[in-house]
């Protein structure tokens, strides 16, 4: 990451000195300590400045406050700060401080740099994340994500695909147990639970019927739940939304009617639920995301062509099981951010959805409570991405 970015930081800590605080400054900014200024010769005895030789838990205290991206950046201001490393202490701090909102959207390289970065909606800036490169270079696509873990499917030949989680901040990663052989990868959806510091990954595999596994991190190991209803298979490019302790995709029935609807997967039991058809023009390349707790359709309409013609928002109420319209982007918009082209993924998270596209790197917002639509800068990666269909929060969650 560039040194020079900033985060938003909000010291919530008491700071016992004027010079601790300037070193925290110091470390946000990520600036060399020869470049503060000093005026007050007291402030340094013969090992070096005050901040230098404050006590291991206050400085810890200090750090539980700081966005993680900036913990990081302020390790390299001195040598004491960067052997105090990731304690178990510093971990339990930062668990007990306020969480900061995620950055979304999220993009990843395809280069072999294996960079990414993501849109800090505090700061209005995007920021480049730690590359992927202490992952096997095996461990290419990813598939999920969530609360700073990051799940990966790792290729290991023509015959045998495996899943790896890992923590970009803390750079550890682990491979999980076998789940099969010669099997495709349909919804994969990560759920964490951070009291438990525990994850959930409910992947869904596509040989003959659609089977539905759960890989639980307590456990360490995998279990086969239940398969979709008869003559349905998931569909709409394989998004999902987790609200409500329900995990929310779109299905097709084969066959009959040929309907698309939204059908969800109880987590607690592991049964799916009815389907409850789409409304008509949500039919084409639909994506279910969830939106502070709210559950949303966005699909595209393309013409003969195949060129995007519009993209609406409809929310699926949880009570009445009804679609209500929610929003539709103007054309200024489209022809602004799309120009027309297709590659395109939403995300979602609090009150605002952005809709991305792979081909001009641009980024649509819609402000749910201000009922506007915006544009972001241009994701500064180089034009062949990925866009992440989640948000992330970066975090030191452990992997066990």
């Amino acid at each position: 990451m560039d040194g020079k970015e900033e985060g938003s930081v909000e010291l919530n800590a008491k700071l016992g000195a004027g010079q601790t605080a300037t070193a925290v400054k110091v470390a946000e900014k990520g600036e060399s300590l020869h470049k503060v200024p000093n005026s007050n010769p007291s402030a340094h005895s013969n090992d070096g400045p005050l901040w230098a030789m404050l006590p291991k838990d206050l400085v810890e205290k200090v750090f539980a406050y700081l966005p993680l991206h900036s913990l990081f950046q302020a390790r390299t201001v001195c040598k004491l700060w960067q052997n105090m490393g990731i304690s178990n202490n510093l971990v339990k701090l930062r668990a007990e401080a306020p969480s900061g909102s995620p950055y979304f959207p999220v993009f990843f390289s395809k280069g072999n740099e294996r960079g990414w970065c993501a849109y800090d909606h505090v700061v209005h800036r995007w920021l480049h994340l730690p590359p992927l490169t202490f992952l096997p270079c095996e461990a290419k696509c990813i598939l999920a994500g969530e609360a700073g873990l990051l799940c990966l499917n790792q290729s290991l030949g023509s015959t045998y695909s495996s899943i790896c989680v890992c923590n970009p901040m803390t750079k550890s990663w682990k491979a999980l147990p076998p789940l099969a052989h010669n099997w495709e990868p349909g919804i994969t959806h990560m759920v964490v639970d951070r009291d438990q510091k525990a994850y959930k990954l409910i992947v869904t595999l596509t040989h003959c019927v659609e089977s539905t596994h759960v890989f639980d991190s307590q456990q360490n190991r995998w279990q086969a739940t239940s398969c979709l209803p008869p003559h349905f298979l998931l569909w709409g490019r394989r998004s999902s939304a987790f609200a409500r302790g329900f995990l929310y995709c779109v299905a097709l029935e084969i066959g009959g009617l040929n309907m698309e609807g939204l059908i969800a997967y109880n987590v607690h039991t592991g049964v799916w639920t009815e389907v409850h058809e789409l409304p008509r023009g949500m039919r084409d390349d639909p994506y279910v995301l969830s939106c502070g707790g709210r559950v949303l359709v966005v699909a595209a309409q393309k013409n003969s062509n195949r060129r995007l013609t519009s993209i609406r928002i409809v929310e699926f109420n949880l009570i009445t099981k009804k679609f209500i319209e929610v929003t539709e982007m103007p054309q200024n918009v489209m022809l602004e951010v799309f120009r027309c082209r297709g590659g395109w993924k939403p995300v979602a998270y609090g009150d605002k959805i952005c809709v991305a596209s792979k081909k001009t790197l641009q980024v649509a917002v819609y402000d749910m409570v201000q009922k506007a639509w915006y544009e972001l800068p241009k994701c500064p990666l180089n034009p062949k991405v990925d866009v992440a269909s989640f948000c992330y929060g970066p975090s030191l969650q452990s992997l066990s």
